[in-house]
């Protein structure tokens, strides 16, 4: 074997791994923008959730904040009620 025979022997085995490292950077690059929409995609839903959660939080302490009303008034209305019972008993009472 000539030292010609040789060297092209050299280079067409050079020449066949730069193919295949080119097919695998390819593929990586696929790969990585995969990853990277998959990223992004989930990002947006992690957002989306934040936007929610704090949309039920006014919700919540709204409806909080009208319970608390309620209450308020229904406590004052039922002493009242007591209130006029208790001097009609009274009335009655003597």
């Amino acid at each position: 074997m000539s030292s010609l025979d040789d060297l092209e022997r050299r280079i067409a085995a050079v020449d066949e791994r730069l193919h295949m490292e080119a097919g695998l950077r390819a593929s990586g690059d696929r790969d990585l923008a995969s990853i990277t929409a998959h990223v992004r995609t989930q990002t947006h839903l992690v957002q989306a959730l934040s936007i929610t959660q704090v949309e039920h939080t006014t919700a919540l302490r709204e409806l909080g904040e009208t319970v608390a009303a309620l209450r308020q008034d229904h406590s004052a209305k039922l002493d009242q009620i007591i209130t006029m019972l208790d001097r009609l008993l009274d009335t009655n009472g003597q």
